[in-house]
């Protein structure tokens, strides 16, 4: 295809994947609106917002590997269609539970879409050069999608309510299956039968080490048994004569750290984006759309990043370019891990810092995976990446979480004279504690106790993700320079 046809046809994919990566988010600022106006309780929370990546991480291997067997085109266009309709659902739910269910539903059309379009890069931009500026351009996009959900939501949380986040999408994606039946090419269906049972085994091993870590604390059980669908997913592959994966895939060079760096990328950008995102509204008392006015920053790093890395890759190769963007996370997160959250200077810089290092890390990431299949597999690979990118972002959301909620309640003294019930409501969370101040003599003393020990947890997760950036980047080293090392 020529290239002057492959961009434009870009655009139209990164309208889809923009608005996937968007929706991972874009409940981060608007949950306190949902909440006033459906009362979830505390866990249903939690499943609002991270039930959509849960749902879809299972799926991306199966889904991805559907456009290598039936064709891009028309799994995508399905993908399209799953997911603007879900939209819908979302925006008219009367309730806690069909809004889950909506969600879910979403994550299936996410899943579909997610791997197919990164898979089609391989088929639109076959030349290595032009390919990594692709790859850019998308990366960026499905990074700054998940910093820009909370920017969007905000803004349309104050003009219309936490609705409105949702209505956004069914018009794009119309004019994305648009452009997709008119412009794409029909790619021709695979040879190769696809594999149901192996499916399955992939989906609900992903599943339960998803909800292992999820916010239903399923812990050891549900993590035993992924880990054992898993353990027959591989084994299926390894005797299967056309496995839906690849395996040698992962015997390749980068690739293990590649899917280690996706996966790294996502959980602390989504958890540690949700963290910020309270904080700046409930400690630092910044409306919505202020709040997300400053993780623009982010954004603006983040495509700043991406659309240096190809020159990047090109001359220092995606080992190198990983590596330092692992580095320069790290070094970035030190500002809100030593507590240096109040001064805008100190916290934008370390936004700016966090968003460009992110950036390259996850452009390296996915070059790797996508270069290392052959074409006709790129959706397997695409569907690895994508796996890393949506458990990450689920991960995220419920560990970082559930570290800075450990570290609140730990935390906060709650004044003398608050009542028991006011007390229990308020070790909840900082927006709990304004609710639960309400007409108390020792409200103020409250409320600063409270803002305290969130300040605390948003510390102690940032100097988590700081030292798994730190350890990241010291262990990509010490393999690269293994590798360049003469023998003795």
């Amino acid at each position: 295809m020529a290239v002057t046809r492959a961009w434009p046809l870009l655009a139209v994919l990164g309208a889809g994947l923009f608005l996937v990566a968007v929706d991972a988010t874009v409940l981060h600022v608007a949950l306190p609106d949902v909440v006033r106006q459906l009362r979830p309780g505390a866990a249903a929370q939690v499943w609002i917002v991270a039930i959509y990546p849960l749902t879809a991480a299972p799926l991306l291997l199966p889904f991805g590997t559907l456009g290598d067997r039936y064709g891009r085109r028309r799994v995508l266009v399905t993908g399209y269609a799953v997911f603007g309709l879900a939209s819908l659902g979302c925006a008219v739910a009367p309730d806690v539970p069909a809004l889950l269910a909506a969600r879910a539903v979403l994550g299936c059309g996410g899943a579909l879409i997610m791997p197919v379009t990164m898979s089609l890069l391989r088929e639109l931009f076959p030349e290595q050069r032009q390919r990594r500026a692709a790859i850019a351009v998308c990366s960026g996009i499905a990074g700054t999608g998940s910093v820009f959900g909370p920017v969007l939501g905000g803004v349309l949380v104050e003009a219309w309510g936490w609705r409105a986040t949702f209505l956004v999408n069914p018009p794009v994606i119309l004019l994305a299956v648009v452009a997709a039946l008119r412009w794409l090419p029909r790619s021709p269906p695979g040879r190769q039968p696809w594999d149901a049972l192996s499916a399955l085994l992939a989906a609900g091993g992903v599943l339960g080490l998803a909800f292992a870590a999820g916010p239903s604390g399923g812990g050891f059980a549900a993590g035993a048994a992924g880990a054992v669908l898993i353990g027959l997913f591989v084994r299926r592959q390894r005797r299967a004569a056309v496995p839906l994966l690849d395996l040698t895939l992962f015997r390749r060079p980068g690739v293990p750290g590649a899917v280690g760096g996706v996966l790294l990328v996502m959980s602390t950008l989504v958890g540690l984006g949700l963290l910020l995102a309270q904080y700046l509204q409930v400690v630092l008392g910044l409306s919505p759309t202020a709040a997300a006015a400053r993780l623009l920053l982010v954004l603006g790093a983040s495509a700043v990043g991406s659309v240096v890395a190809p020159a990047l890759l090109t001359r220092f190769g995606n080992a190198r370019v990983r590596t330092a963007g692992f580095a320069v996370t790290a070094v970035s997160l030190l500002v809100p891990a030593a507590g240096a959250l109040t001064s805008a200077w100190w916290l934008g810089g370390a936004l700016v810092g966090t968003g460009f290092g992110m950036a390259l890390a996850l452009t390296s990431s996915t070059d790797t995976l996508l270069s290392a299949a052959p074409a006709d597999r790129a959706g397997g690979a695409a569907a690895v990446e994508k796996t890393g990118y949506e458990l990450g972002a689920g991960l995220g959301t419920t560990v970082f979480g559930s570290l800075a909620a450990a570290v609140y309640a730990g935390r906060l003294v709650v004044p003398a004279g608050v009542p028991e019930a006011a007390a229990r409501l308020a070790s909840a969370g900082p927006a709990q504690a304004e609710t639960a101040s309400r007409g108390l003599a020792a409200a103020d003393e409250l409320l600063a106790a409270a803002r305290t020990a969130c300040t605390a947890g948003v510390q102690a997760a940032a100097g988590v993700a700081c030292g798994l950036f730190a350890l990241a980047a010291g262990v990509s080293m010490l393999r690269r320079s293994r590798k360049t090392s003469p023998a003795v």
